[in-house]
């Protein structure tokens, strides 16, 4: 089973996140990527977050670990705190570095406002849900699993005088 490590970095009112264009289908994710077989989910975390952001993480917090299709079956979501930095960008070394470069599969980075967060067009909608509630309420002190958690929405009905009211 191959697992990915994904990190939420938080900049004062800001969250990171990768915007991809891949092949014409546009989203948002979070940093990070692939686990190599002979590496830890920490070291997969550290590896990631250096390639794609050129941050060095400082303290990682496992909050989520999220069942996903293939090709990555397992998400590790961690809460980061990253060393001082004066940028974030992607490597040029790096495979998102490559695959900017060939114009087809892009990788940018953007920080986010957290007011916004929940509007994104998310790859994940569930580990979305866990964020936004997290962030509103407090990341879990021990790590939970996606599937779960049910974050809903309220869902909103016309009412006979047009309005529209929540239930």
């Amino acid at each position: 089973m191959k697992k990915a490590a994904r990190a939420i970095i938080i900049k004062g009112d800001s969250l990171l996140t990768m915007h991809r264009n891949k092949y014409g289908s546009e989203y948002f994710t979070l940093v990070g990527g692939r686990a190599n077989e002979d590496e830890t989910m920490e070291q997969a975390l550290v590896r990631e977050v250096k390639e794609e952001t050129g941050l060095d993480v400082a303290k990682a917090r496992l909050v989520f670990i999220e069942e996903h299709a293939a090709p990555y079956n397992q998400q590790y979501i961690y809460l980061c705190e990253v060393a001082p930095f004066k940028t974030a960008e992607v490597q040029a070394d790096s495979e998102e570095g490559f695959m900017n470069r060939l114009e087809a599969n892009t990788h940018k980075l953007a920080w986010v406002n957290i007011s916004a967060f929940e509007r994104l067009q998310f790859r994940t909608p569930q580990l979305q849900q866990a964020i936004v509630h997290a962030l509103k309420h407090g990341f879990p002190t021990e790590p939970q699993r996606i599937d779960d958690l049910v974050y809903r929405k309220p869902t909103q009905k016309k009412s006979i005088f047009g309005r529209i009211r929540r239930r």
